[in-house]
This record gives structure tokens, C-alpha cells and sequence, in this order.
């Protein structure tokens, strides 16, 4: 399965119109051609304020090209961009990176992260994307797949998946989400994985050649009404 993570950069003030546009548009003619939508957020901390970010799942890059064409030639996609649009663009510019997910990944290896939403309120989710220094995108994810994903659940962190890009972004780039009941929990939860003396002792080993992160960007991010993810 490839992930293809979308963002895209909001024209002032137009955010509530593109978010209706999605919600009671957009989304319905996705699964009409078939698109597998996973989540669909808006950013509660982050580098930006005014975004959208989904993630769509393909089982490969054909799929992907095939129902997207389909789903541009659609009339009725066409009606409703130049019925919403008539006082401007909504869209300032749109990135995408497709992704594949890790051996480890949870989502691909098909563990839930919490119990069913219809149970609970909506989880808050962080996007995490970690940025290798130079050669070192491997250490990176052998580290976390040989001991952080095992200490994170330990210490009760809630793992969506985990993925490196295959096309757009760069190639020393992991990503992955997590799910968090509130922003208290995320700092205790941090809070006692940096006091892991096993944490220390591994990376401590792991890093003897010098670092392997070159820096960490994180958002934090809310569900959509009509996010599958909640």
C-alpha cells in the first residue's frame, strides 16, 4: 500500500468555504471513484494555521493516477469548483508526498490505535516527521523499529503508523503519527519516555557515530467532522 500525505496552504479567509466544500462535496464523489480516505484534519498547533492535511491510501501508483484522472473529469467536480470559486480561489497551492509504510507500521499490520471512535471523544493526532542527517535515514528507522515503537507502548503512546517517502518530500525524511486523548497526556506520556533509562542506553549506543536526527517537526491536528480517523 503507498500513503499519499496532502497539504494544502488555505487562501485567507477561506478556510470554512474549502472545509464545506470537502465535507459536503468532495469527500462523497472520493468514494464514489473509490478513493481510500484515512484521515482528513486541520492543524490545533503547527508551522501553519491556515491548512488542510489529509492522507489518501493506494495500492499503487496506477490506481492513484486512473481514479484521480476519472475523478477530475468528472462534470459535476467542475460545477461545484466554478460555483465555489466564482469570488476567487479557494487553494493558495497544494504538496504531496507518497509514502510507504515501515515493516512495523501499525496501520498496515491492521492494530488500532484506540478503541472504535463511537465510543470516545476524538483523539487529537501529531504528525511527527523526522529529518535524517546525511546517510542515516536507516539508523533511523531500524532505531525505532527495534526499540522506540516497543518503549512508546510501553509507556501507553498511541501509534498510528509509520512511513518513508517514495515520491516528492526527500528521501531522508521518516514520518509518523500519533493519537493523544488531550495535550497533558502527550507531555506526560514524553515526559516518561525521556526518563527511560533504557531510552538513554539505547540511544546513547545508537548514536556513537554522532546524531542521526537532524531536526524534528511536528503538528498537532484535529479530525474533521468527516475525518475517517477520529
Amino acid at each position: 500500500m503507498l500513503y499519499e500525505l496532502r497539504r494544502y496552504d488555505v487562501v485567507p479567509g477561506k478556510l470554512p468555504a474549502l472545509l464545506d466544500r470537502f465535507g459536503s462535496f468532495t469527500v462523497h464523489k472520493w468514494k464514489e471513484y473509490g478513493f481510500r480516505l484515512i484521515g482528513f484534519w486541520t492543524p490545533m498547533l503547527a508551522p501553519k494555521s491556515n491548512q488542510l492535511v489529509y492522507i489518501w491510501a493506494w495500492e499503487s501508483y496506477e490506481e492513484r493516477t486512473k481514479k484521480n484522472a476519472a475523478g477530475r473529469a468528472d462534470p459535476a467536480r467542475a460545477k461545484k469548483w466554478a460555483e465555489t470559486e466564482k469570488d476567487g480561489p479557494l487553494v493558495a497551492r497544494v504538496s504531496n508526498q507518497l509514502m510507504e509504510p515501515t515493516a512495523y507500521s501499525q496501520l498496515d499490520a491492521g492494530e488500532a490505535y484506540g478503541p472504535d471512535a463511537s465510543t470516545r471523544s476524538p483523539y487529537l493526532f501529531e504528525l511527527r516527521e523526522y529529518q535524517a542527517t546525511p546517510g542515516k535515514i536507516t539508523n533511523i528507522v531500524d532505531r525505532f523499529g527495534g526499540f522506540t515503537c516497543q518503549a512508546f507502548k510501553k509507556h501507553g503512546f498511541r501509534q498510528v503508523g509509520y512511513w518513508v517517502n517514495r515520491m516528492g518530500g526527500n528521501d531522508h525524511e521518516l514520518v509518523y503519527m500519533l493519537a493523544w486523548e488531550s495535550l497533558d497526556e502527550r507531555v506526560a506520556k514524553f515526559d516518561g519516555f525521556a526518563k527511560d533509562p533504557e531510552r538513554a542506553r539505547v540511544f546513547g549506543e545508537s548514536e556513537k557515530g554522532g546524531p542521526i536526527v537532524e531536526y524534528v517537526a511536528a503538528s498537532i491536528l484535529r479530525p474533521t467532522a468527516f475525518s475517517p480517523m477520529r
